[in-house]
């Protein structure tokens, strides 16, 4: 009866999405690179967000990706964690499996290709000029703000390719009169919190309004306002959830709040008790461990269990 439970509990795990292939390494080249084209986006956008991962449109990515079709589609989930999803496809090609087998091939040559589409796009008439802009708008899309990719490479994936596959939310390429992918202006004046909090010329978000800024960070950035000769904005590092610090100059780890402690996977930091608060699906000191970790537990425990009902079904016959 337990194996059976341990079979069904793994299974249901296993056929609602595994983490992405990407290692963490990767994750952070694909958003280096998303947002600094983002950055680049020619007119200057005004209202451009910064993009984040998100996991669960990483797991969708992967499990598509794993198909090997290259063809817009979606796995099916119970619940979306968007209403809309965008999403890019590239598929690289290469007779050198090292190449086609390199990060290069998982993460540059995609979202490349994708910005490569920018040439024929006119923004003031919102026209493409060429065979297809659908990847370069999507890519440039000021109000998406969370990406989440995943690939098959070309040992993986017949007829010599490795296949990307990113999710976007909310999704591009609609909902906008005039369907233009961003408004341009100067870099971070039009955002849409309606306060410019700003990173390196892309919006950020703050969820608890006037931030204070911290000498350590989690995951994301706020920024507080300074005087008008200041400039529109000053970027400061701050805490995942504002106002749980106050703010130390060239001060050592032990007067830093919980002497610097980082909540991953959008945990947060309870300073109270320093501990850290997880989402849902995650745990650890510092909310490292998730749902991955889980399905690998899953395929070794199926294996146990098939092997422990092999040499039940030897004993048997003998």
């Amino acid at each position: 009866m337990l194996s059976l439970f341990l079979i069904t509990l793994c299974w249901f795990v296993i056929l609602h999405g595994r983490k992405t292939d990407y290692s963490p390494g990767e994750i952070q080249i694909l958003l280096d690179l998303h947002n600094n084209y983002r950055k680049r986006a020619v007119p200057e956008a005004a209202n451009m967000m910064r993009l984040e991962w998100q996991d669960e449109l990483a797991s969708m990515a992967q499990d598509w990706a794993d198909v090997c079709g290259f063809e817009h589609g979606h796995p099916k989930r119970d619940e979306l964690p968007f209403n809309g999803i965008g999403q890019n496809l590239n598929k690289f090609t290469s007779t050198n499996l090292a190449r086609l087998n390199s990060v290069e091939a998982r993460t540059v040559q995609a979202v490349q290709a994708w910005w490569d589409e920018e040439r024929w796009y006119n923004y003031e008439s919102s026209s493409c000029t060429g065979p297809i802009c659908g990847h370069y708008t999507q890519l440039v899309w000021a109000r998406t703000q969370y990406v989440g990719c995943g690939y098959l490479n070309g040992s993986r994936c017949p007829g010599m390719f490795t296949y990307v596959v990113c999710n976007y939310g909310p999704m591009g390429n609609k909902g906008l009169d005039p369907k233009v992918p961003y408004i341009k202006g100067k870099a971070c004046s039009k955002c849409d919190s309606g306060h410019g909090w700003c990173d390196d010329g892309l919006c950020i978000e703050c969820p608890g309004g006037n931030c204070e800024a911290c000498e350590n960070s989690d995951s994301r950035f706020c920024s507080t306002l300074y005087e008008p000769n200041c400039g529109i904005i000053r970027p400061e590092l701050c805490r995942a959830q504002c106002r749980h610090c106050a703010p130390f100059r060239n001060t050592t780890n032990t007067r830093k709040c919980c002497a610097g402690k980082i909540c991953h996977n959008k945990g947060y930091l309870n300073t109270e008790g320093c501990h850290c608060v997880c989402k849902n699906g995650y745990s650890g000191n510092h909310c490292e461990h998730g749902a991955g970790n889980i399905i690998g537990s899953c395929w070794s425990m199926l294996l146990v269990l098939a092997l422990v009902s092999l040499l039940y079904l030897l004993n048997l016959n003998c």
